[in-house]
């Protein structure tokens, strides 16, 4: 029996989300409310159904109502659609056992309500995605809440006997991306083992495993690119590198005996068909990623970046969600996931740019703390257990892996379902396994689901695995989708056989599901199968190294030695020439031109507030930020920097800041990185730190069919390695996504081949950073740093549709000179924020604003060129009058103006930051999203 239970608000006029939605969608008496599906074996009684509404609902907020049905007309229901599981369907179960209902199933859906003609149209429109929704006007018909599937045995293909064309058939089949040298070397692997065919199963595990997302078949055919960047890093010696590019995430050594760990990875695939679950588990995923790494790491922190394309736009693939949508729905789920998990986020952005309209890029990144004793990857041994932990396998992220690598062959089934409260579950469980030695070694569930974690694992010695001891939450799926599902919330840890009934009473304790499904062997092969016979009691209690004989359903036993794909070299040339820059393309402005550009610059999402965003982010959970992702006693601005002191009652911190901009890398992908590179080392000095204390985690998205995207993604790799030598600041952590070229219906859209830069620093003690916030009237802002005069990439140049024209170029041996310097002007600066979009203008407007000080402009700054160019490698600083001779030549100090106590920005007698500028810079993203 199923019944419904709908949770409304008893005053619709106090609920402030309710009012923004009002506004957003455009409907004035629009209600929103949440409707909860319960299955259960027997009609529940009127008892039972008030107890389950005061469950559900408050009784000051919110009221519930049992089992009324949806009016035709004025309501319309947005529902998962069936086969894809509800986050909530868990908790609804365990609701119904608490109250002493003997609960099946559960399904949760959102109900509009309102008597405008344009309900329907406006709800399919902003609030619906038809890839895995689906929309009710009439109330829908459920004969069961339970997702149900046919075990099928695996399919037979004897590869010996077909042709090329059928072999390449059978590799693009069902989704698959296999290219034809690839099904030629699965032929080849059946003779190797004299077998007469091969199954599916192992078919899709080597989709999956030779896919560009977990072999990075691009980097490797390129020149084996990652060896360039780890040999650099390598190569500076530095003494803080603990764990480099050969772990789940790299990690820096702190203080106290404790490493800091850092991970950023991209989502960006999943985020075009959903951004709501694309970007909840891009956070899941790199929250894992740190949980994974070593023994287990403790995630202190979170960050997020997002570019799509401009709000204003329709979809560039039909059925896909806009950017309006994908923006809403990003700050929906990073609030959800960053929040309930209970991690600080310590930075986040959302940028608007048209070559992301088909796939955004979708960055999420994490650190955590691990000891450095437990901070080496381990290592599996012959008789250790598999043992999976967290969530049920399911039906989703089928093909995630591949076809995130085939760049538009994105589908439904390739969109994974987040639900937080499972991670939150076993985040202390994995510390307490990991302190009380049971775990040999862990790692995540992600990418190409059990096929890559448990086939990666087991590479160090041997492994089989039984997907029928796989608890599902789909019933009846076949081998490969059990191996290939990328169902969310998952771990995989190694237990030593002797530990189990320790591990057990640990899981047990924190209330984590975990489910023995394989055996770590001394054979060198990797085997899976499916066998109901063998329950994780028996696979528990076999002797180390035996392996299962006579299994039900073979998948596949091959040696490792078959699986390794050597993708043929691709010779790639120098990238083309670009435009040199024109600094004196800066047009003639006169007081009236720079206020009216000065107020259309603020209110540029790239200048403007976010605090529409921002403000849902928790950045304080946890206890230890000491600074950041925001300053300002009137106003809250965007910090350059973080910081935080997790090693309690130290006063030792961690530092992290990011450089990106993708304007920058579509005119020159070389020169971009340069910047960046220049600006996020010169971040972390310019705050306090040794530019011996900084490493680097680097996120490359490049296309995959744009001209010359080979030759620009070698010359950024190169241009990085040889910045890494020359500063003595190595990359520790890191990830490439290869396929930013998406087929739409106007032809290819190619994102700019770009990398993002997070750089992580400490310190031995937080009070001798560099805040950023302007303190006393009477001192000098001072510009330092090199000049970037052109027009081009920036703000303003955007605003004035200037002409085109070539990025500044950045001497990063002067560069260095400039930071030795900086770090010895440190002591007289009273304050200092480094330049970015909108130029000295821009942070002119936003010093004042977190100040509530003025600034009269005074020098040179009279100019747009002056005002509006955007020095990315300098920096803002405040100092005393009397200090100004002193600065060190290498800064090249240009006076900007004095600080005054009169709240503005004045250029002559002329106020630039009015009330209507401030209105401008508060609103000019919310108005964009909205």
């Amino acid at each position: 029996m199923i019944h419904k239970f709908s949770v409304r608000p008893k005053d619709e006029s106090a609920s402030a989300t309710l009012r923004h939605e009002r506004q957003a969608l455009g409907i004035p008496d629009l209600v929103v409310w949440r409707e909860y599906y319960v299955e259960t074996p027997q009609p529940l009684d009127e008892g039972d159904k008030k107890a389950v509404c005061s469950v559900l609902a408050d009784g000051v907020a919110t009221v519930a109502v049992a089992d009324e049905a949806l009016v035709p007309g004025e309501m319309v229901q947005v529902a998962h659609r069936r086969g894809i599981i509800d986050n909530e369907s868990d908790s609804i179960v365990t609701m119904c056992e608490l109250l002493g209902i003997e609960g099946v199933a559960g399904k949760a859906a959102l109900t509009y309500v309102s008597r405008s003609p344009e309900l329907q149209a406006v709800v399919e429109a902003r609030r619906f995605n038809s890839n895995i929704e689906e929309l009710h006007t009439v109330e829908p018909f459920y004969e069961t809440l339970l997702p149900r599937g046919t075990h099928e045995p695996p399919e037979r293909y004897d590869l010996s006997a077909l042709d090329d064309e059928a072999l390449a058939a059978v590799g693009t089949a069902g989704g698959r991306n296999l290219d034809p040298r690839q099904m030629r070397q699965i032929r080849a692997i059946q003779t190797e083992l004299g077998e007469d065919a091969v199954t599916d199963v192992l078919i899709e595990a080597l989709d999956a495993r030779w896919s560009d997302h977990c072999s990075h078949t691009t980097w490797k055919s390129r020149g084996d690119l990652l060896k360039r960047l780890v040999a650099a890093s390598e190569g500076t010696g530095n003494p803080n590198i603990v764990s480099m590019f050969h772990d789940n995430a790299g990690v820096w050594e702190l203080f106290d005996g404790w490493g800091i760990a850092i991970k950023g990875e991209t989502h960006n695939g999943p985020s075009a068909v959903s951004a709501y679950f694309g970007q909840l588990t891009k956070l899941g995923g790199v929250l894992r990623d740190i949980l994974g790494t070593g023994l287990g790491a403790d995630p202190i922190g979170c960050f997020e970046y997002t570019a799509t394309g401009v709000p204003e736009d329709p979809p560039a693939v039909p059925g896909r969600p806009g950017a309006r949508q994908i923006a809403t729905d990003t700050i929906r789920a990073i609030k959800e996931y960053g929040n309930t998990f209970g991690v600080p986020m310590t930075w986040s952005k959302m940028t608007f740019h048209r070559a992301y309209r088909a796939k955004p890029f979708a960055l999420g990144g994490s650190i955590g703390l691990v000891p450095l004793d437990k901070a080496q990857r381990g290592k599996p041994r012959s008789g250790d257990v598999v043992v999976l932990v967290g969530a049920l396998t399911g039906n989703e992220g089928i093909h995630g892996a591949s076809a995130s690598s085939a760049g538009a062959q994105m589908e439904g089934a390739a969109v994974q379902i987040g639900s937080p409260l499972e991670e939150v579950k076993f985040r202390k469980c994995i510390l307490d396994l990991r302190d009380a030695g049971c775990i040999s070694a862990i790692t995540d569930v992600g990418g190409a689901g059990l096929n890559s974690a448990v086939g990666e694992m087991g590479e160090a010695c041997g492994v089989w695995l039984n997907t029928a001891a796989v608890p599902l939450k789909t019933s009846g799926l076949p081998m490969w989708r059990i191996l290939l599902s990328e169902s969310q919330e998952r771990m995989l840890l190694a237990i030593p056989a002797a530990k189990l009934d320790e591990a057990a009473a640990i899981f047990r304790r924190h209330q984590v599901r975990h489910t023995s499904i394989g055996r770590f062997v001394d054979n060198d092969r990797y085997c899976v199968f499916f066998d109901e016979s063998l329950t994780p009691a028996r696979i528990e209690a076999m002797g180390a190294g035996e392996v299962p004989a006579d299994v039900a359903e073979p998948g596949f036993d091959v040696p490792y030695a078959l699986l390794v794909d050597s993708p043929e070299p691709v010779e790639v040339g120098e990238p083309p020439a670009t435009p040199p820059p024109a600094p004196d393309a800066w047009p003639d402005l006169d007081v009236d031109g720079i206020a009216r550009l000065l107020d259309a610059v603020v209110a540029d999402p790239e200048v403007a507030s976010q605090h529409a965003a921002d403000s849902q982010y928790d950045s304080t959970v946890q206890g230890h930020t000491v600074y950041g992702p925001a300053y300002g006693t009137r106003r809250p601005v965007r910090a350059s920097y973080w910081a935080g002191t997790p090693l309690y009652p130290s006063p030792a911190g961690v530092i992290l800041s990011t450089a990106f901009n993708p304007w920058l890398f579509e005119l020159d992908p070389v020169r971009a990185l340069r910047q960046s590179f220049l600006a996020a080392v010169g971040t972390q000095v310019l705050a306090g730190v040794e530019l011996a204390d900084v490493c680097l985690c680097d996120n490359f998205y490049t296309p995959d069919l744009a001209e010359h995207a080979d030759e620009w993604l070698v010359a950024m790799v190169d241009e990085l390695a040889s910045l890494v030598g020359l500063f003595g600041t190595p990359v520790i952590s890191g990830k490439d996504s290869s396929a930013g070229s998406t087929k739409t219906p106007d032809g290819i859209v190619s994102v700019p081949p770009a990398v993002f830069l997070t750089a992580l620093g400490k310190i031995d003690d937080v009070a001798r950073l560099v805040r950023e916030q302007w303190q006393r009237p009477g001192n000098l802002l001072v510009r330092v740093g090199p000049s970037s005069p052109s027009p081009a990439a920036t703000v303003a140049g955007r605003v004035l549709d200037l002409a085109p024209c070539g990025l500044d170029d950045a001497d990063a041996t002067a560069y260095s000179r400039y930071l030795q310097s900086l770090r010895e002007a440190r002591r007289s600066f009273v304050s200092a924020t480094t330049i970015g979009p909108g130029g000295v203008a821009a942070g002119a407007v936003v010093g004042a604003l977190a100040s509530g000080l003025g600034i009269d402009l005074s020098g040179d700054c009279t100019t747009a060129g002056a005002l509006f160019a955007e020095h990315r490698t300098g920096a803002l600083v405040e100092i005393d009058e009397r200090d100004l001779g002193g600065l060190p030549q290498e800064l090249e100090a240009r006076v900007v103006g004095r600080l005054t106590d009169v709240f503005g920005v004045r250029l002559g007698d002329r106020e630039l930051l009015t009330a209507e500028v401030e209105s401008s810079w508060r609103n000019g993203f919310a108005r964009r999203i909205a």
